[in-house]
């Protein structure tokens, strides 16, 4: 922003303010984390090491127009494999899948073991990742769409769900789509 006001020869904030205002107000103000220095990143690494802490990165849409939380997952995995390498990939999909399992209540579910049902994600850790998020305008509510700011990821190897493969690479469907909904204690 202080380039661009100085090119201008305006102060910031006043910089700032044409330029939401000559928008109509559609331009998406996020400011920059503070926490991506390596003390934070091990002091996180540490926190995941607690038994009452689980990983979650969704706040289930609340600020859609601003971010998407839902490919914390997908980042997750491959800064484990590739990126900081804080947690071992088994630690990494152990918090993924069986600690939210005993948390919420959802039996034999969440690891493999025998009588547990096999959902399984296959990925290929070498190419498993979220991509940046992009804005577009396509949610009812304005004449153009509200915005929403999703991320794409690299596409999954396949997904089984009990047991029946429902999606196979790149998102096709092999037509059948078996299983049910999980609920606590079921």
């Amino acid at each position: 922003m202080n380039d661009i006001a100085a090119e201008r020869g305006q102060d910031a904030f006043h910089c700032l303010v044409e330029i939401c205002a000559n928008d109509d107000l559609r331009t998406v103000l996020w400011p920059m984390p503070t926490d991506n220095d390596p003390a934070s990143w091990t002091l996180r690494a540490e926190t995941w090491q607690h038994e009452d802490v689980m990983l979650g990165g969704s706040d289930a849409g609340a600020h859609l127009d601003r971010m998407c939380g839902a490919p914390y997952t997908t980042r997750f995995l491959g800064d484990c494999l590739r990126g900081r390498k804080l947690v071992p990939l088994e630690q990494a999909v152990r918090m993924l899948t069986d600690d939210p399992a005993r948390l919420f209540g959802l039996r034999e579910r969440g690891r493999l073991a025998e009588g547990y049902h096999a959902d399984l994600v296959l990925f290929d850790p070498e190419r498993i990742e979220a991509g940046p998020a992009t804005l577009v305008h396509d949610l009812p509510g304005t004449a153009r769409g509200s915005t929403r700011a999703p991320s794409a990821s690299s596409p999954y190897g396949s997904t089984a769900w009990r047991p029946s493969a429902t999606t196979r690479s790149r998102g096709r469907s092999p037509g059948s789509c078996s299983g049910r909904a999980v609920t606590r204690g079921r």
